[in-house]
């Protein structure tokens, strides 16, 4: 089983960009991982319930403010991600959306985006086209579950201490009330009996969130920083280490208008091939009909 730590940075209103970002890797890694994350606080003089990435980047402020804490900030900072890098099998993840960009698409649009699917044709399920961070964090879902082993599940954690969790349990619900299935239980959709139901530990008690926290916060100023450069400018040093292990570039993906409007292109077509399977079985039902959209 695959166990997953997931996190956000920007699901905030008014956040130009959101994050949903977090590593997964089997429970013996994270084992290990967790005695090194905690020999590494110790070294540095940090209590682990006063860990939050921030107030580490990109100034640091709060536990980690010179007048509060003598330690070298920047040597921590690479403490943080070469601890992360040394765990070769517990793999970064990241999904990332531009606001304005999202919103600038149809609401039919950014309903499939955010979980309706395609059903006789037809959208079926509302989605919620009104919250762009659902995008991201559907996509996070997908590509974890295809890295699940066959016959196995993966696990995911949000920090219940944390305001990611409510939405993270919101969109749980959802894709399981919902019909994100292909008839035939082939396609795209496939992947959600693939996962259990999402546990909520105490992000400061537990070592594989806080460097969730870390990721999804470097993204985000990392997408700040490069604006219209991004794609183009390199992420910063200190990312470039917590992604190192990345098996796949696809697993750290920015949704701009240019790749939205690639992965709807190929929705289309994935309908029309849903379309034809069921205009084939006698089994399916020409009722089926369309539900009212719903800004959730």
């Amino acid at each position: 089983m695959l166990h997953a730590y997931l996190d956000e940075s920007g699901i905030h209103s008014g956040a130009a960009v959101c994050v949903i970002a977090g590593y997964f890797g089997g429970a013996g890694q994270w084992r290990e991982f967790e005695v090194d994350w905690r020999k590494m606080l110790a070294n540095f003089n940090v209590p682990m319930g006063e860990f939050h990435s921030k107030d580490i980047f990109p100034k640091a402020k709060g536990f980690f403010h010179p007048k509060n804490w003598s330690g070298d900030i920047q040597a921590f900072r690479w403490a943080i991600a070469e601890t992360m890098a040394a765990q070769t099998k517990i793999l970064p993840v990241s999904a990332a959306i531009i606001v304005d960009d999202f919103n600038s698409f149809s609401l039919d649009e950014r309903r499939y985006m955010t979980g309706a699917t395609f059903r006789l044709g037809k959208l079926v399920n509302s989605g919620c086209p009104g919250k762009p961070y659902f995008a991201p964090f559907l996509q996070i879902l997908v590509k974890i579950c295809e890295y699940a082993p066959v016959g196995g599940k993966a696990h995911f954690f949000f920090g219940l201490d944390r305001q990611f969790v409510g939405y993270a349990i919101e969109m749980f619900k959802q894709i399981e009330e919902s019909d994100l299935q292909s008839p035939g239980n082939i396609g795209d959709f496939a992947w959600n009996r693939d996962w259990d139901s999402p546990a909520t530990p105490l992000a400061k008690e537990t070592p594989q969130l806080q460097i969730a926290d870390v990721l999804a916060n470097l993204t985000y100023n990392y997408m700040l920083d490069a604006g219209d450069k991004m794609g183009e400018l390199g992420p910063s040093p200190l990312l470039a280490k917590c992604i190192q292990n990345r098996r796949s570039h696809e697993d750290f993906f920015f949704n701009h208008k240019k790749t939205m409007r690639a992965a709807l292109d190929r929705a289309i077509q994935f309908g029309q091939i849903l379309r034809e399977l069921a205009d084939l079985s006698p089994e399916t039902s020409d009722a089926e009909t369309d539900d009212t959209a719903q800004s959730c």
